[in-house]
């Protein structure tokens, strides 16, 4: 267990328990200031994202005996709180992948080039389905995810074009083996 998952059961723990009646402001005012304590917005969203769980967990624990003593709607504010703090840090919080998980440009620019030649290849071969495209041009988009959120982006994406019975699973293969060729250790990591 991390720093950041003890401070959420501790804190979790305090929530709900602080003596004042747990109206929006105070919850509020209490999961605010407990955020302080982090730099980084991935803290703050680890630590926001095990006390909302921590929340619905309890509150549906305790509704399988509950007659309507209000219990679910103190956590249900308390959700609603937490949810209010993620979608703020959601908005300005943009991943960054650590030192060697991040493309160079080179690496860039070769899966670019790569992706351009699948795409040239599956319309001389008669896959002009615009859905095969589309998929293949959003993997253009997503370099920022670092390589192995982007092998698994690239793995799901072409999964899910077998599944739809787009591409069989030959010429899935071929694809994800063209791409992946250089990337060992990303490919080591996803699997």
């Amino acid at each position: 267990m991390n720093i950041v998952e003890k401070e959420a059961d501790r804190f979790f723990d305090r929530l709900y328990r602080n003596g004042k009646t747990n109206t929006l402001e105070n919850l509020k005012d209490h999961i605010t200031s407990k955020l302080y304590d982090f730099n980084r917005d991935r803290d703050k969203l680890d630590f926001l994202k095990i006390i909302r769980r921590k929340s619905v967990e309890d509150r549906d624990k305790h509704m399988k005996n509950c007659n309507g003593c209000g219990y679910d709607e103190e956590r249900n504010i308390g959700i609603f709180a937490i949810d209010q703090e993620i979608d703020d840090i959601n908005r300005f919080y943009t991943y960054e992948p650590e030192g060697e998980d991040e493309f160079n440009v080179e690496e860039e620019s070769e899966l670019h080039n790569k992706l351009n030649d699948i795409l040239e290849k599956l319309e001389k071969q008669g896959f002009g389905q615009q859905i095969i495209f589309e998929e293949i041009e959003d993997l253009k988009n997503h370099f920022n995810l670092g390589k192995k959120n982007w092998f698994q982006l690239l793995k799901g994406k072409v999964v899910d074009l077998t599944l739809k019975k787009v591409l069989d699973k030959t010429i899935v293969q071929e694809i994800y083996n063209q791409l992946s060729e250089g990337f060992d250790q990303a490919i080591k990591m996803i699997e």
